[in-house]
């Protein structure tokens, strides 16, 4: 990926109103991957509604970093049990189109 695809870490920050600390600390914890080119950190943009949506909860639900990790894990969960269902119903419809 090219730098011109990525977005750097303070002007994100600086757009969405957030400290660039708490990107940095949810980089630390895994939580999102950053980008580093020559000293400077960036962001890919397929991470950006993941980090939105993590600064919201943060910000506007005052929750800690420590809940944003189980509630990252707990989403992953759910998404991958999701996939699951999804997979599961599909080859379910493929059995009973089978049956006469």
């Amino acid at each position: 990926m090219t730098t011109e695809q990525l977005i750097a870490v303070e002007v994100f920050a600086t757009h969405q109103g957030v400290d660039a600390t708490f990107v940095q600390a949810l980089h630390e914890r895994g939580l999102i991957r950053i980008t580093v080119v020559q000293e400077q950190h960036f962001l890919e943009p397929d991470e950006l509604a993941r980090i939105e949506q993590l600064a919201r909860m943060h910000y506007d639900l005052d929750i800690n970093l420590e809940g944003l990790e189980a509630i990252s894990h707990l989403l992953e969960r759910m998404d991958a049990a999701q996939q699951d269902l999804r997979a599961l119903r599909e080859r379910l419809r493929l059995y009973e189109a089978d049956q006469p």
